[in-house]
């Protein structure tokens, strides 16, 4: 028995359209990175004394990464410039990934779309090194994103359609 994914024509075999090809989001969409990382910032500014302000964090949801660390520094006052204190945190972060889990469905998902040749790419605002970190702990997705786009390729972050 065939699927009407496989067929080539834009209509499937109950004649409504097909779907050519999908574009996915990282973070909190695939993998549940928030759970393995929710304590980075917290415990990273306890040592400046500060104290992390939950409404001003989900407001940087979504922020390009120089957006969100620049925004971070002047919120709570920090006294290192961005690039030192994405320096200093990022490499809590890079350890952490590994832990981050597929959220339902992700794994079936990609399966899925593989298994009947839609092509699928994956789109974040994270920056294209730390996508692969994350990635890369995920048994057969690295190789089956068609295309994997980070912020770092981008002029404008999301919600921008370049």
């Amino acid at each position: 028995m065939s699927c009407c994914c496989s067929n080539t024509n834009t209509t499937s075999c109950n004649g409504d359209t097909k779907i050519l090809a999908v574009i996915l989001d990282l973070d909190g969409t695939l993998l549940n990175t928030e759970k393995a990382t929710k304590h980075i910032l917290k415990e990273f500014l306890e040592r400046y004394g500060k104290v992390v302000d939950r409404d001003e964090e989900d407001k940087r949801l979504g922020m390009m990464h120089m957006e969100a660390v620049t925004s971070i520094v002047k919120d709570y006052d920090l006294p290192l410039t961005p690039d030192q204190f994405s320096k200093e945190i990022m490499p809590l972060y890079h350890q952490k990934w590994p832990l981050a889990k597929p959220l339902p469905g992700a794994n079936r998902l990609i399966i899925h779309l593989h298994k009947h040749g839609v092509p699928f790419a994956l789109a974040s605002n994270s920056i294209t090194r730390n996508i692969e970190n994350k990635i890369s702990h995920q048994r057969g997705w690295k190789e089956s994103f068609s295309t994997v786009l980070g912020s770092d390729q981008v002029n404008f972050g999301k919600p921008s359609p370049d």
